[in-house]
């Protein structure tokens, strides 16, 4: 499985590096606004992925961004988003990742987010562990709030959501190091397993944007749980991952603001 997924994303990001910063003006598409763009590039690189996880695995179900549920499996299915992050790659931000999940009985049993600009391949199995190119990862350590570095996103913002997340980023600001907005789940999920980041919340997301970093901090040792009445982060739209140690700490502020 694991050398599947893995030559299947590097494939993908090779077609995906070929056109970045190439993208003309009319190669860029609004979907459900102006905050809400594809490109050509987003439906080749699904339609590669599938392609090759439907020669491998025929039984198997596909979900994407693109194409919605395009195949119904035995009970298996592969979850994948070709590009996270399209408005930083069309605008030649290198922030983005391909993102593939297999998931099984309700559960996330493989993970893979690939992120092609730096050529960093997060791959997680359920109970095996993480890793990045092959190295074991590990969440931060770091048990101080004050000390810490959360990134969220604006999901919220472009799907019309209410509430939405500014007022948690008005209380969070004054309570952690320091906030972050890359601009992709992805990358800020794959950043919270690798230490990088104490945590990560967004509201608004969908099972693509999270179901392969969700194992992937899990099996670095996190923590990753949905907050104010939402139980499930992959499906329930709220996601909080975080290493762990500043977890309860993160979620009760989230809920404060929202409560406000």
């Amino acid at each position: 499985m694991k050398a599947i997924l893995t030559a299947t994303a590097r494939q993908a990001g090779e077609f995906v590096m070929r056109h970045f910063g190439r993208l003309r003006e009319e190669q860029v598409e609004e979907k459900t606004g102006k905050k809400d763009l594809v490109t050509f590039v987003d439906r080749e690189t699904e339609k590669m992925i599938f392609g090759r996880l439907n020669d491998e695995f025929p039984d198997h179900g596909l979900v994407g961004e693109e194409s919605g549920r395009v195949q119904e499996g035995a009970g298996a299915s592969f979850v994948v988003d070709p590009i996270d992050g399209t408005v930083n790659y069309a605008h030649g931000i290198p922030h983005f990742g391909i993102s593939i999940a297999r998931q099984e009985a309700g559960e996330i049993t493989h993970g893979l987010i690939y992120l092609p600009y730096f050529d960093e391949m997060y791959y997680a199995e359920k109970g095996i562990g993480a890793s990045v190119n092959g190295e074991k990862l590990h969440v931060s350590e770091n048990r101080d709030l004050s000390r810490s570095i959360v990134a969220t996103g604006f999901a919220c913002i472009r799907g019309g959501l209410k509430p939405d997340g500014v007022p948690i980023f008005g209380k969070l600001i004054y309570k952690v190091l320091d906030l972050r907005r890359l601009g992709a789940a992805t990358v800020d999920l794959a950043y919270v397993s690798r230490g990088i980041f104490e945590g990560f919340y967004e509201m608004g997301l969908s099972p693509w944007d999270t179901a392969a970093g969700k194992l992937l901090v899990e099996e670095a040792g996190g923590m990753v749980t949905g907050f104010s009445g939402v139980d499930d982060p992959i499906y329930g739209g709220r996601v909080l991952a975080t290493n762990g140690y500043v977890h309860e700490e993160v979620r009760n502020l989230i809920e404060e603001a929202l409560e406000s």
